[in-house]
C-alpha cells in the first residue's frame, strides 16, 4: 500500500479528530445547543457499533485499510456503514489490496477542486461478501484496474458512481 501510517501516526490522527469533536460538542453546549451536540455523540456511537462489527469480521488488513482510509484520502469526506456478520477471511489481504489499487487509480482521475463523499458500505448474504465504495460523480470513463482473487464491478448514474468489491463466501 502506497501511505501506509505507522501506529504512532494513526493514534495521532485519531487523537486529534477526538480532541475536535470533543470541542465541537463542547461548543454545541455552550451554545445551548443541545440537540446537536446530542447528535453528535449519537454519530460517533454509530460509528463505533460499524467499527466494532467490522472488527468482527477478522479480517485485519481490510480493517485496518478502511479505518485509517479517511486520514491517508483526506481529500474525500468518509462515512464507513458495516452490516455484515461473516466474510470470507482467506481474501483478506486481496480485498485490502483491490480497495488500495481502485482508490488509487480514481485518485488519479480526480478533480481537486471538487469535494467528494464517499459512503463505503460492508456487507454480505448467504453467498457473496461486498466492500461498496459509493462516490459523488460520474466516473463512466474510468477503467477498473485488473484484479485477480476478487472481482470489481461498477455502477454509474448521472451524479454518482458505485465500485463494488465482492467475492464469493467461503464454503
Amino acid at each position: 500500500m502506497e501511505d501506509t501510517l505507522t501506529m504512532a501516526q494513526s493514534l495521532r490522527h485519531a487523537r486529534h479528530d477526538f480532541l475536535n469533536e470533543l470541542q465541537l460538542i463542547k461548543m454545541n453546549l455552550d451554545l445551548g445547543r443541545i440537540e446537536r451536540a446530542q447528535a453528535i455523540i449519537r454519530s460517533h456511537a454509530e460509528a463505533a457499533v460499524h467499527a466494532s462489527r467490522l472488527a468482527a469480521l477478522k479480517l485485519p488488513k481490510t480493517e485496518e485499510w478502511l479505518l485509517v482510509f479517511k486520514w491517508r484520502f483526506p481529500e474525500f469526506q468518509v462515512q464507513l456503514d458495516c452490516a455484515a456478520v461473516k466474510a470470507p477471511q482467506k481474501l483478506d489481504s486481496e480485498f485490502a489490496e483491490v480497495l488500495e489499487t481502485v482508490v488509487q487509480a480514481i485518485r488519479k482521475q480526480m478533480d481537486p477542486a471538487v469535494e467528494y463523499q464517499c459512503r463505503i458500505r460492508v456487507a454480505a448474504d448467504n453467498s457473496v461478501f461486498t466492500v461498496a465504495l459509493d462516490l459523488n460523480g460520474n466516473w463512466a470513463d474510468f477503467d477498473i484496474p485488473p484484479v485477480s482473487e476478487v472481482q470489481v464491478r461498477k455502477e454509474c448514474s448521472e451524479d454518482r458512481t458505485i465500485f463494488t468489491v465482492y467475492a464469493q463466501m467461503e464454503g
